[in-house]
């Protein structure tokens, strides 16, 4: 008997079999690894081929990794830790907890096939040519084998949207949105990070195909802001080099090239830390972190252990920059200083902060209130002026949600229109 060979099979052959669905007892594929990684129950994955317990197929790509020790302890854990600490020595970090991102990514990276979901990595400088973009490729290629697919944000959700929706039909392990201008965000990405399946819409196609999300997704910019919900679905890496041109400084060693060159090093001195932390119990396990409970459990607790900085104290960082709270903040602290706790409808209030002031001859038109208006404007403009309808739905969507003590209320109709109060 001839042994098999391994070949890809003709296209007309795979459509064939994936319309007989359910008729064939061919194994789910969840995804493909190219290096030794953890199941969800804490176990190693580091023989090649397809894995039925988690549906991964490992192909090393003929490249030879070291074993990874069954049970390691700590001490194995901090040296493995140390050597991809100097890994990213040489980047400008603000403080520890931004250093442990970077070594959250690398963490996270080579598990994410395993775990259910992920938050955004994210990182920001003030200045372009800092190493934000570096430190995604180091991750990736220490997981992946090679950079991360980079992806641009787009003008519009919509763009950002179907984008999305074709890096999850490719089956890449990670993808970076690059140079990010805008603030940042968007409803596939949320889901992205916080389900395990999602349903993105194919541009010209009526199709809605069900998609996995176990994918590892990074985003930088210069001064990056992420916006809304995104906010408490991400961590947050800062870099700061404080010279005006940082592409012109001089290192000893580049990361990725050391990377690449060590790459089946560096994958076990991650798969290290995490299995050690593992089999000694999983001590001391952080608060949980809602939706992203696997691994705050696994990575987060892992770096803690190991005396890390907490990753996730970052998430304050990302909040206290969104565009979206200061907006929501402007607008409540001028309504408690010209409306008070008064009942009032979206026209009354329209008509309050938009009350004309009479200049001098010759001046500039102005308003009593420009500072109420302007704060209006920021969250329901629309040619120039307040528009009702966008001030009554920026209301709705923010309803009862709390910022610096107060929140906004519908608590009544005067005839059929609502009336709001800043309780």
């Amino acid at each position: 008997m001839k042994d098999f060979v391994t070949k890809d099979p003709p296209m007309a052959l795979a459509k064939t079999l994936k319309e007989r669905f359910g008729r064939l007892r061919l194994p789910v594929l969840t995804g493909v690894v190219n290096a030794p990684t953890m199941r969800a129950d804490g176990s190693l994955l580091t023989k090649a081929g397809y894995d039925a317990s988690t549906g991964l197929l490992f192909d090393p790509l003929n490249v030879d990794f070291p074993p990874v020790g069954e049970r390691p302890a700590r001490r194995d854990a901090e040296e493995a830790l140390a050597s991809l600490s100097g890994l990213v020595a040489s980047f400008p970090f603000i403080e520890e907890m931004d250093r442990s991102v970077a070594l959250s990514a690398i963490l996270t990276a080579c598990v994410r096939r395993s775990l259910p979901t992920a938050p955004l990595h994210a990182y920001t400088a003030p200045v372009a040519g800092s190493g934000k973009s570096k430190l995604v490729d180091v991750a990736s290629v220490i997981a992946f084998g090679h950079e991360a697919a980079v992806l641009a944000q787009g003008h519009t959700e919509e763009e950002l949207e179907k984008r999305l929706g074709a890096v999850l039909m490719s089956g890449d392990g990670a993808v970076s949105l690059d140079n990010c201008e805008r603030p940042l965000s968007g409803e596939l990405l949320c889901q992205m990070l916080t389900q395990t399946r999602v349903l993105p819409r194919i541009l010209g196609k009526s199709e809605v195909p069900d998609l996995s999300t176990n994918i590892f997704v990074s985003a930088t910019g210069n001064n990056l802001r992420l916006a809304g919900d995104l906010t408490r679905r991400a961590v947050l890496c800062r870099l700061d080099p404080k010279v005006e041109r940082p592409e012109t400084r001089v290192f000893e060693w580049e990361p990725v090239c050391v990377a690449k060159s060590r790459r089946p090093d560096f994958v076990i001195a991650a798969l290290t830390v995490l299995r050690a932390f593992h089999v000694a119990g999983r001590p001391g396990l952080p608060p949980a972190l809602g939706s992203f409970e696997a691994w705050s459990d696994l990575v987060r607790g892992a770096l803690l252990w190991l005396e890390c900085a907490d990753p996730v104290a970052t998430m304050d960082e990302l909040r206290k920059a969104d565009p979206r709270l200061d907006d929501l903040q402007s607008v409540a602290a001028q309504w408690r200083a010209h409306v008070g706790s008064d009942r009032v409808t979206v026209a009354e209030i329209v008509k309050l902060a938009t009350e004309p002031t009479f200049p001098d001859y010759g001046d500039k038109s102005a308003f009593v209130r420009s500072d109420f208006r302007e704060a209006l404007m920021a969250v329901a403009s629309h040619g120039g002026v307040i528009n009702g309808r966008r001030l009554g739905k920026w209301l709705s969507a923010n309803e009862r949600r709390i910022v610096d003590g107060a929140c906004f209320q519908n608590i009544d109709s005067k005839q059929g229109v609502a009336v709001w109060v800043l309780r």
